[in-house]
């Protein structure tokens, strides 16, 4: 019996196969994946996505009807999330297995399946340390917002959360010396309407099965999909990316793939763990280092009395207080878990508690890399074959206390009581950047400022690892107007070869 997967996906047998020359190979399905592979094809290229892991939902998990099932949704996640390593220790043996302490997913779609939807920008200071600036990014995160429907930044999109008891609460924040707004979310608010529905929460797979681009068969203008393909290398050789090596776990083979151009869109850290495996740290002495994820702090707040309304607000990031605060609920007493991406859709209007997240800038030091071991975990390919060794820098400490001494203050504004906080470890925020560091010249860093490799013109890197710094905003927005901007740069490289 054939499932919906074989409608919408293809295999590497028939991509090896093809007649069609492939232009654009693209290693993941996430964001910053689907995001290039769309712009790519519909300037009228043959694009190929290899997604490492399975076809499971064809929407974001908010937006599907068993979105509030406590009894489905963890198990969804656990069809593809897989256990990675974080360790603060630089001494490490590669042969030596560590023990797996954080989450990752590997699933068509990627993290985009599962994201909780607060997406602001990046500030302007933000971009201090970036080649380009916040003017540079300006137009593309104009249109990223109008792809993924961003609410509450343009009148035909209003705040997905709004009321009376929200508009008092930004109120008594404003103050209390406290700037907050309503939450930018990546779900559309836009009026159903001759025709139109809303489309629910931004998530790749739909966007690209929206797109009309898919085929099961390699086409100019066209994307295929390949699931459970996960990439084992990039191979380039002498200055030129000449394509990949795939693997097929079912069938135990491996293929060659040639492209014209390759697209690395992994997630930060499995984009840089490909380009180690691939050698290519052999061009730059940054690959693999400068990576970051954001501080995050999480904390439960408890009301005098029930608001009868539900709320989510968010206290904006400043050039003295590099954090921000998304305030939510509110709820009978919880406390986030990763299965918690929603779980702001579902308030209770009678609770008394608010589930609170503040998220800070993390130091991206020369010391946090991305190191390759040789032990196996349940990853699939070789996906989990990789330790991140991060500490905390002094910097990050400082930032971290001063977020959790922040959020008595604002329970207090809010006139709430924070009753429960705590730090998180690194790597919890799965916000994570760098590794493949971004320079004006091959002297300053591994991709230029549109995201190619300054050593191999023709490979780029669509998402947060190209990255040199991060704002305290979610990164999802921030890496669709970047996978847009070096999508842009794919083309022109491609007319003029």
């Amino acid at each position: 019996m054939k499932h919906l997967s074989s409608v919408l996906t293809t295999s590497i047998e028939s991509v090896a196969k093809s007649a069609v020359a492939i232009d654009v190979v693209v290693v993941g399905s996430g964001p910053a994946g689907v995001t290039t592979a769309i712009e790519v094809a519909r300037a009228g290229y043959s694009v190929v996505i290899f997604e490492a892991g399975p076809f499971v939902i064809p929407a974001h998990v908010g937006s599907m009807p068993f979105r509030s099932r406590d009894d489905i949704t963890p198990r969804i996640h656990e069809l593809v999330r897989y256990k990675t390593a974080w360790d603060s220790n630089p001494n490490l043996d590669a042969d030596k297995p560590r023990p797996l302490n954080n989450d990752a997913w590997a699933a068509v779609g990627g993290r985009s399946l599962f994201w909780g939807g607060c997406t602001p920008r990046f500030a302007e200071w933000d971009f201090a340390d970036w080649p380009i600036d916040a003017a540079d990014m300006a137009p593309f995160y104009d249109r990223a917002e109008e792809i993924m429907h961003v609410s509450g930044r343009a009148p035909e999109r209003p705040p997905f959360f709004r009321g009376e008891k929200q508009s008092a609460l930004l109120e008594r924040l404003a103050k209390a010396g406290i700037g907050a707004t309503h939450a930018a979310l990546g779900v559309d608010t836009r009026e159903a309407l001759n025709g139109y529905m809303p489309r629910g929460f931004d998530c790749a797979i739909d966007r690209l099965v929206r797109s009309g681009l898919l085929a099961t068969e390699v086409t100019h203008g066209a994307i295929v999909l390949v699931p459970e393909a996960p990439v084992d290398r990039v191979v380039a050789p002498e200055g030129h990316a000449d394509g990949v090596i795939v693997s097929d776990p079912d069938g135990g083979m491996r293929y060659r793939i040639r492209a014209k151009h390759v697209v690395l869109a992994g997630g930060a850290i499995q984009s840089t763990r490909l380009a180690l495996a691939s050698g290519l740290d052999a061009l730059h002495p940054s690959v693999g280092k400068y990576v970051a994820d954001h501080l995050f702090v999480q904390g439960l707040f408890k009301l005098k009395a029930p608001m009868g309304s539900p709320i989510y607000a968010f206290v904006d990031p400043t050039p003295e207080r590099p954090f921000h605060v998304q305030i939510q609920g509110p709820f009978p007493e919880t406390w986030y878990t990763p299965y918690h991406a929603t779980v702001w859709l579902d308030c209770d209007p009678e609770g008394l508690y608010l589930l609170v997240y503040c998220f800070g800038v993390g130091e991206p030091s020369e010391n946090n890399v991305v190191m390759q071991t040789r032990c196996r975990s349940d990853a699939p390919g070789d996906l989990g074959q990789y330790c991140v060794v991060a500490d905390r820098t002094r910097n990050d400490r400082k930032v971290l206390k001063a977020m959790e001494a922040f959020l008595p203050d604002l329970a207090e504004a809010m006139g709430a009581e924070c009753v429960r906080s705590q730090i998180n470890p690194a790597g919890s925020a799965l916000h994570e950047i760098g590794g493949l560091r971004m320079g004006a010249t091959a002297k300053d860093g591994v991709v230029d400022t549109y995201g190619c490799f300054h050593a191999l013109p023709n490979l780029s890197v669509a998402d947060a690892a190209a990255w040199p710094s991060q704002g305290s905003a979610n990164s999802y927005l921030t890496i669709v107007a970047w996978a847009l901007r070096q999508a842009g740069e794919v083309v022109e490289r491609l007319k003029a070869s």
